[in-house]
């Protein structure tokens, strides 16, 4: 029978769980550079050419902000298996 290290598997998990943060704080910080160039260009850009961008642009945007959102949720979700092999190992005395 094999047994599973449950300190290995707590230790992938938290790193992946960091290695997660560090990637929503990248997209987050290069998202809002982003829109707000969008928003100059918004104010500059006019015409049918302008009309489509902004039209793909508002897609891009709630695709991604889904993207975020879902994101999140498996963060949440890390944290509360981390939580759970933190506990058993304290009380596995591991």
């Amino acid at each position: 029978m094999s047994s599973v290290d449950t300190r290995s598997l707590l230790k992938g998990l938290e790193d992946y769980r960091k290695s997660l943060d560090r990637h929503l704080k990248e997209l987050n910080t290069e998202f809002r550079v982003m829109e707000q160039r969008s928003q100059a260009l918004n104010s500059v850009y006019t015409g049918d050419a302008a009309d489509e961008f902004r039209k793909y642009w508002s897609v891009t945007t709630a695709r991604f902000r889904e993207y975020l959102t879902r994101t999140q949720r498996i963060s949440a979700m890390l944290d509360e298996r981390i939580e759970y092999l933190r506990e058993y190992n304290r009380r596995e005395g591991l």
